[in-house]
């Protein structure tokens, strides 16, 4: 029985004047017969189209009266009734009920709302506190009293399989926002998670630490970052960029002892992070560190969202 696509390199569907309904349900049937289509959605194409079963009868009436005209042409003739009868046979066959097929047979946009639901991604969900995980740095962690605040999370789901353990995984990476008490913190997690730094669109992170430039430098290569919090405070200008300390080898101490931002190590990497969607900076809460000024904070906001936001792909300073 010759398939779709030798009936359409031969033109015979030209030759017949099949109609175009003809043409989808063979090219259906070859999809059948390579288990790409199943026999339930070949079936439904003819039961819910009154249009291609009718295709379906007239291909096999035309092709009767060609064969008994041009008796040459019989061999083709009786494979297209054979395949035409072939699918009409299955679309009238009893409907099984074979239940649920399966949660990983539904579609990826259903199984995606599903784990929102179960995540509780909703628009306003709280701000995600990774465990801490200490990268040897001496940076300050979260405020315990803050821990009360957030509910542990139940993330079962994503351990039931391998399949759905990274697409719960990707879900919640996704739709969070995720707060990191200093830049060391977050060179942790973003070096030892390959799936959190491919998949975060959110994060807010407290520009502190001995590794700042590094852990900020880990957000320039991140393409599907979209928005971040800058969290500022005296600590920020602690450890100085090597910029400033070769300055200060000849000229000193410039400044007074809260040093300015400009100084402050990370300050070159976070102004080549590209692409954003929305920059914000906010203080620090005055129970871990002591706060900058509101000029610090509106000014380095203005100058963040000025080139944060230029697109990828500008160079330009």
């Amino acid at each position: 029985m010759p398939s779709f696509y030798e009936l359409r390199m031969l033109r015979l569907f030209e030759q017949y004047e099949l109609s175009d309904n003809v043409r989808t349900m063979f090219k259906a049937l070859e999809e059948f017969k390579t288990a790409r289509l199943d026999e339930a959605s070949l079936g439904r194409l003819i039961r819910l189209s009154p249009n291609n079963r009718a295709a379906l009868v007239n291909t096999m009436v035309k092709c009767a009266s060609i064969m008994k005209d041009k008796p040459s042409q019989s061999k083709y003739c009786l494979d297209i009734i054979t395949s035409c009868g072939n699918m009409l046979e299955i679309a009238d066959r009893p409907i099984q009920d074979v239940g649920f097929p399966g949660f990983l047979k539904l579609p990826p946009e259903i199984r995606d709302r599903i784990y929102n639901i179960y995540l509780g991604n909703y628009s306003d969900a709280p701000t995600i506190i990774p465990h801490p995980k200490k990268d040897f740095c001496a940076c300050a962690p979260h405020e315990p009293p803050q821990y009360l605040k957030f509910i542990m999370m139940n993330m079962e789901l994503g351990f039931t399989s391998k399949q759905i353990s990274h697409e719960v995984l990707t879900c919640f990476y996704r739709k969070r926002k995720f707060y990191f008490p200093c830049a060391c913190e977050m060179n942790y997690h973003l070096t030892n998670n390959v799936l959190l730094k491919s998949t975060m669109m959110r994060v807010m992170f407290h520009w502190c630490g001995e590794r700042a430039d590094v852990g900020i430098r880990q957000l320039q290569g991140m393409r599907q970052l979209e928005v971040i919090t800058v969290v500022v405070s005296k600590t920020t200008s602690r450890i100085l960029n090597n910029r400033e300390e070769e300055v200060r080898k000849f000229f000193g101490t410039r400044r007074n002892i809260q040093g300015s931002l400009t100084e402050s190590l990370g300050w070159d990497e976070l102004f080549d992070i590209r692409g954003l969607k929305q920059v914000s900076v906010e203080h620090i809460d005055k129970r871990k560190a002591d706060r900058r000024t509101d000029g610090d904070r509106r000014s380095l906001e203005n100058m963040l969202v000025c080139y944060l936001l230029r697109p990828a792909d500008d160079d330009q300073r």
